[in-house]
């Protein structure tokens, strides 16, 4: 089978020649996912050419046509050949690909944006959310990680409600004695919490709100925002081969609230991460060494030290603030997201399956539970500037999603 393209307006006309069975479903499969991630949400195939529809090209595209539905997108058939028309009017499916019952909804999304900018790297896209911000509360003394040094004292159990986000070390249980051997990074956001446990797991665990349940986790520390979102932002590489840096997203959400601090959430493709979990849980019993000595920190902490999951689905949240008006509040807990000068963060990332976003305004919640839900996380990672070496640091990179703003005031420390 042959596949040639055209590009006309948003919408993108895929020229099939051939026949599409069993030996071409799948090129055609990788052809369309190719598009998905491109952000091509409105595909038209051309099947004036195409001579032979079998089952298994049925199969392939009533799964494109359900995929691109539910981004809102549209995916339709025009002047399909005598052959493919018949197999789908009689298996009643053509009523699906009619280009009316797919076109694209009128653009009325860019009425929604508040501005559009491009940096050198990213081309940017601002929604106006209305949100008041968020209010930001600390937990815990991060510091006592050096030592492994944490106690019954310094456990809390902190509530998750879907208006609070909240990042740091906890393990999900009724109480200290039950989680001590379990506590690990933590992430959670939009009513779902997940976390990896301490033990030498390969899997998170997690828990997601439904009804009248709200999720809890025993905490050794953390950072724990209320609120609402401000803005939205919807970036994308300009160049697929130059991902955008955390630290770059960081800048660009400290610019847009004009704050000192800024609470974020992510969901984009990942262009790779750099960071670490632990490996062991840091209240099992203090230890000199742990878990930074070397060679010991082998046994405690996975550090990449090179990007990993790339082309996954990420889904992070953090906190981050100016080097240079970090509140007192938050310098404990923040570390450099990039190079000498970038915004100081705290951020976790939990990497999936590759599944691509809605275009233009979307819910947070609606956009995670859906991962939270059917996919399986193998880890929770806090991302981290690899500076060793000081000319080349490494960070963690994006290529295209949405970055959720709010900025940040401060209350009352837990005890």
């Amino acid at each position: 089978m042959d596949i040639t393209s055209e590009q006309l307006g948003e919408r993108t006309v895929m020229r099939l020649a051939g026949r599409l069975d069993g030996r071409w479903a799948d090129h055609l499969s990788r052809e369309l996912d190719s598009r998905l991630r491109l952000g091509q949400h409105h595909i038209t195939l051309d099947m004036t050419e195409t001579v032979f529809l079998s089952s298994v090209g049925i199969r392939v595209l009533m799964n494109f046509y359900k995929k691109f539905k539910a981004l809102d997108g549209s995916f339709a058939i025009q002047s399909p050949s005598q052959q493919v028309g018949e197999i789908l009017q009689l298996a009643g499916l053509l009523k699906f690909f009619t280009p009316a019952a797919t076109a694209p909804s009128a653009p009325a999304r860019a009425a929604n944006v508040s501005r559009q900018h491009a940096s050198a790297t990213t081309r940017f896209e601002v929604f106006d959310l209305g949100g008041s911000g968020m209010v930001c509360r600390t937990q815990g003394d991060p510091a006592r990680l050096d030592g492994c040094r944490f106690t019954a004292d310094d456990c809390q159990r902190l509530s998750l409600p879907a208006s609070t986000f909240a990042l740091g070390l906890g393990a999900l249980g009724g109480t200290f004695d039950e989680c001590r051997n379990d506590f690990g990074e933590f992430l959670a956001l939009a009513g779902s919490a997940v976390c990896l446990p301490g033990n030498g797991s390969t899997q998170c665990d997690f828990l997601v709100a439904e009804g009248g349940y709200v999720p809890e986790i025993q905490s050794l520390y953390s950072l724990a925002c209320d609120g609402q979102f401000g803005h939205l932002v919807r970036f994308e590489s300009i160049d697929a081969q130059r991902p955008t840096r955390l630290a770059e997203l960081t800048q660009a959400a400290l610019e847009l609230v004009d704050a000192p601090a800024a609470c974020i959430a992510i969901a984009a493709e990942s262009g790779g991460l750099i960071g670490a979990a632990l490996r062991r849980s840091p209240a099992a019993g203090a230890q000199a060494d742990a878990p930074w000595g070397f060679p010991a920190m082998r046994q405690w902490l996975s550090f990449s030290t090179e990007r990993l999951d790339a082309g996954s689905m990420v889904i992070a949240a953090g906190v981050v603030a100016h080097e240079s008006r970090c509140p007192a509040a938050l310098s404990s807990f923040l570390r450099a997201t990039g190079m000498a000068g970038s915004p100081l963060g705290h951020v976790h990332a939990v990497p999936f399956r590759y599944k691509p976003l809605p275009e233009g305004l979307i819910d947070l919640q609606r956009v995670i539970k859906p991962f939270i839900d059917s996919e399986s996380a193998h880890t929770v990672l806090h991302l981290l500037c690899d500076d060793r070496d000081a000319q080349q640091p490494e960070e963690s990179h994006f290529i295209r999603g949405a970055l959720w703003v709010a900025p940040l005031t401060f209350g009352t420390s837990q005890p």
